[in-house]
């Protein structure tokens, strides 16, 4: 497990970022070799950063079958109270086998779920977890799955779309919508090692920004 957070970070108003990387890679190699630190930098949210193992592979057992007993994992190892803010769940690729299993959770914390090329037609209970309060949201990137995320989007008729990541600046409306899907040009892995989509997708959370944090001080 990884923990991280921006040198301005204000816990008093932060929220949580939770990755799950996935398969062919475990926790230490995705937090380095994916610059994970640098990438949550860039997206500039005021939000505890952690990062968690999960399975290198499809016959692995999922670790952290429970997010709430993460989090308090996460709480003991800083010896510290988390932030009550928003939680955000983000996971890459095989990562969907660990989110699955926390989006079932009754006690479940997460506001908003973002998949990165991480949707494969198989996880049925997405539209139900949406729809079961209005404060949820889904941020949805789409490479090699998009035949899949095609079909779920075709049911979420509020989806906001985007064809595409900008090569500079925001994705427009993206804070404000509660289901984003964004075909990306980017492949599979490019879009957890670019560092281009990882900052532009967080930047989408709902959570304050470090330099909206400054501006009130």
């Amino acid at each position: 497990m990884h923990v991280w957070t921006p040198p301005a970070y204000d816990p008093s108003t932060a929220g949580i970022v939770v990755y799950v990387h996935g398969y062919y890679t475990d926790v230490d190699r995705a937090w380095e070799r994916h610059r994970l630190p640098e990438q949550f930098a860039a997206s500039a949210l005021n939000a505890l950063f952690v990062a968690c193992e999960a399975p290198a592979g499809p016959r692995e057992q999922v670790q952290w079958t429970s997010l709430r007993e993460l989090l308090d994992a996460v709480a003991s190892h800083l010896d510290a109270s988390l932030p009550q803010g928003r939680v955000v769940a983000v996971g890459h690729s095989g990562a969907h086998r660990t989110l699955s299993r926390w989006v079932a959770e009754e006690s479940s914390r997460i506001e908003t779920l973002v998949l990165l090329d991480a949707f494969y037609g198989d996880d049925t209970s997405l539209p139900g977890w949406l729809n079961a309060s209005k404060d949820r949201r889904l941020i949805n990137v789409a490479a090699d799955t998009r035949r899949w995320a095609e079909q779920l989007h075709r049911l979420l008729p509020d989806t906001v779309l985007h064809d595409s990541f900008p090569s500079a600046g925001q994705l427009a409306g993206a804070r404000d919508a509660r289901i984003l899907y964004v075909r990306s040009q980017f492949d599979h892995m490019t879009i957890v090692t670019g560092g281009v989509v990882i900052p532009l997708i967080l930047r989408a959370a709902r959570i304050p920004l470090v330099t909206e944090t400054l501006s009130q001080l």
